[in-house]
């Protein structure tokens, strides 16, 4: 068994796929040329990424008591991935309907009901995660739930990993307990309040995080480390055809390869690449690589 372990705490969710010739405007119908239906959730997203990149993973998240709910279990648990702390709620599982253009651009509207009302009690914090274990959170769950399993994992020996999109709270008076933070562009904006990603870097890293990354599409990633240094790597060359999923894929190799013992910057490349082949391919889960493929992209596996 692997001793990188990961305990991500998040959703878990169907996505609903639209393709389009382009994204419609207010008002406008868009026929669909494709529609398909996958597992997602940014949670549930993550978790599998990490397990496929052979971590040891823990999935704290909720689904509705339906055939949905009971699906996406199942496939967790093929995965390899720990359901014992996913909960069933009296409530239908969250489903996500995304529209994505020819150019791979997208639009999501979520039902959260299972995230919204789910809020495990960061007790469960030495059931499910040891010190030096890596916890992983994203924006799905309330303000109150994700401060205190950030505060409790730090003071637990935890390390910490936020990527808080969607951005629903104010996230600045969470970053002292984030030694990892994930950030697109347009987050990185809200929560610095400026557009340079290179600015907003520096001033979240000064805000509390330990280190920071803001993903920038096609324009790669902007990180900036424990001691303030600024890096722009570039994105690897694909032809984009659907890029939901990437960023998720993005967090959820780098818990992995921290987990592994490898340092943010070492494994940063590998987390990119793995967001590259998911963003030149249609569907959620369906555009992650397989586990064989994850060696040829993973060195660290």
């Amino acid at each position: 068994m692997s001793s990188a372990r990961v305990c991500v705490i998040g959703n878990a969710a169907m996505d609903m796929t639209l393709r389009v010739a382009s994204l419609p405007k207010p008002g406008e119908t868009s026929i669909a040329l494709g529609i398909t239906l996958d597992f997602g959730g940014k949670g549930a997203n993550q978790a599998v990424i990490a397990a496929r990149a052979g971590a040891q993973v823990t999935l704290l998240a909720a689904v509705g008591r339906d055939a949905d709910g009971a699906r996406i279990v199942a496939m967790l648990g093929e995965e390899g991935i720990d359901t014992r702390h996913v909960d069933h709620l009296d409530c239908p599982t969250d489903l996500s309907i995304v529209t994505v253009d020819a150019a791979g651009e997208n639009t999501i509207v979520t039902r959260n009901e299972a995230a919204s009302g789910y809020a495990p009690d960061a007790a469960l914090l030495d059931a499910v995660s040891a010190p030096g274990d890596w916890i992983v959170l994203q924006g799905n769950l309330a303000r109150t739930v994700t401060a205190t399993w950030l505060r409790a994992a730090r003071r637990g020996g935890r390390h910490t990993l936020l990527n808080p999109g969607p951005v629903q709270f104010e996230v600045n008076a969470l970053l002292p307990d984030v030694d990892v933070l994930v950030v697109n562009s347009v987050e990185a904006e809200m929560l610095s309040g400026d557009a340079d990603a290179r600015r907003a870097a520096l001033a979240l890293h000064a805000a509390g995080a330990t280190e920071v990354l803001v993903t920038l599409g096609a324009g790669g990633v902007v990180w900036c480390g424990a001691h303030g240094g600024i890096e722009q790597m570039p994105a690897s060359e694909v032809i984009a055809v659907d890029t939901v999923g990437a960023g998720d894929a993005l967090c959820g190799m780098l818990a992995a390869g921290l987990a592994h013992g490898h340092r943010l910057r070492n494994i940063l490349p590998r987390a990119m690449a793995v967001a590259a082949y998911v963003v030149g391919r249609h569907g959620t889960q369906a555009s992650f690589p397989d586990r064989a493929r994850m060696l040829e992209l993973a060195r660290f596996i």
